[in-house]
Formats: structure tokens, sequence, C-alpha cells
């Protein structure tokens, strides 16, 4: 595990250079905002949804405005109400995603309309963040703040997550609806 995160490090790292050479040809997204639970999932005692909010940072590459394909590092934490089960009623979670944008309509009420879709992993690290699969997909509308320049954006978004809870046979099978708002600097 050690040897993967230092091998990503290290490419990042190394293609920095090459990153700023091509101009447009990369993105960086910075989004933030909530997730609202629609399930209660049976591992927290059936009673409980967990709501929670996010935070994003990706990087990645455009094909001539076609498609855009990255990866990125988050924070996610999920809270659910007390109660009276054993275990805590706050999750966090630190995942590696991969990120995919399609474009639908770029001429969309004076910004473009988006396909977007993120899947990912979050492996445990210490005692306070938890591990599992994610995936998310939705809808994102890009506003330009000027010409050339980075663009406002609002994603609506379903997603699944799953946390593993250590030391329990179940595991938390998350499903939520996202809303975010970030920039996206091209």
């Amino acid at each position: 595990m050690k040897k993967m995160l230092f091998t990503c490090l290290f490419s990042l790292i190394v293609s920095i250079p090459n990153l700023y050479a091509q101009g447009r040809k990369v993105y960086t997204v910075l989004e933030a905002g909530g997730m609202f639970g629609l399930n209660q999932p049976d591992a927290l005692g059936g009673n409980r949804s967990l709501n929670g909010y996010k935070f994003h940072l990706m990087i990645g590459r455009n094909f001539n405005d076609h498609v855009y394909v990255g990866f990125g590092l988050g924070n996610e934490v999920y809270k659910a109400k007390k109660s009276n089960v054993p275990f805590a009623s706050r999750f966090s979670m630190l995942p590696f995603l991969a990120d995919v944008r399609v474009p639908i309509d770029k001429n969309f009420f004076s910004g473009g309309l988006y396909l977007i879709a993120n899947a990912g992993y979050a492996p445990r690290i210490g005692s306070d963040m938890f591990k599992g699969a994610s995936a998310l997909g939705g809808l994102n509308y890009r506003h330009p703040l000027s010409f050339n320049g980075p663009d406002l954006f609002l994603t609506l978004g379903y997603g699944y997550q799953q946390i593993v809870l250590p030391y329990q046979v179940k595991n938390v099978q998350q499903q939520s609806v996202s809303l975010t708002i970030g920039l996206f600097i091209n």
C-alpha cells in the first residue's frame, strides 16, 4: 500500500512540468457540498440515515473538449443521529477518485451541461478514517466566470458509498443524493 501511494505521489511530482507545458489540456476541479442519505442502512440498526459533507480536489486531462478524464483526492464525512448502537455515528473517509466528465450541451443557458462519473476507494488510515468503495453519477452545470477563465459549477448526483466497519459482520451500504458547488479551472 505504501509503495502504491509513493508511486502515485512520485508520478504526480514528475508530471507537474508536463501539466504546465500543455496549457489548456489540463483541468483542475475544486468542489464542496452536501450529501443527503436516502436509505437507512441495516448495519446502523436500520433507523438512521447518514447525511454529510464532502470536499474534492481533482486534476485531469481535457481531450479536445469531448471528454475530461482525471484523478483526485477527497474528504467525505458522514454523520448519523445518536442512538444506542455500540459504534460511531461519524464516519470520515479519504477516497482516491477517478473522474470522467462528458459534455451533453455546451450552450445550455449560457453555460454547459455535463454528465459526470466518479469512482474511488478510501483506504483505512488510522483509527479515525474508514475504508470503502464509492461511486457517483450525475449532471453538472458549468457557468463561465470570464472568457477563458474558470467556470463556476453546480452538480447534482446520485452516489453509493460502502463503509467497512471494523469488527462488524455487516458493512454500511449508503445511497445518497449530493449537491456540490465548485470551480472548474481549465
